[in-house]
């Protein structure tokens, strides 16, 4: 049995392209969460703690075989966990839509569906 779908060969640029746009969203969402005046100041400070972490003292330790390659992983694994909670689906489409804006690209479908007014009473 065929598949009518569109079959569309492999592109070194178009796979690069949609990393950059995975790994851009990602951290547009954590940009989008540090700055939200809702998210508790000790998710905030966790979050800008695996950062200075990992692009200070983490680069120190990259020298290290066997550390290097652990310590910005498990930096940012406690940073996730204790973020992940405060991670709200307009800041995913914040993020996406941004994305969109610098990528270009289809505008993302809603997370969460609108909400409708309620029926009127008979």
């Amino acid at each position: 049995m065929q598949s009518h779908a569109p079959q569309q060969s492999f592109s070194p640029v178009r796979a690069v392209k949609a990393l950059a746009r995975w790994v851009v969203e990602k951290f547009l969402i954590l940009y989008y969460v540090g700055t939200d005046p809702k998210v508790p100041l000790w998710a905030k400070r966790a979050l800008l703690g695996a950062l200075i972490y990992v692009f200070s003292l983490g680069l120190v330790l990259d020298f290290l075989p066997p550390v290097g390659e652990v310590d910005d992983v498990i930096a940012f694994l406690v940073a996730t966990v204790a973020v992940l909670f405060s991670i709200k689906p307009h800041h995913k489409l914040q993020a996406q839509e941004k994305a969109r804006h610098w990528f270009g690209g289809t505008p993302p479908t809603p997370a969460v569906p609108p909400v409708l007014p309620p029926p009127p009473l008979s």
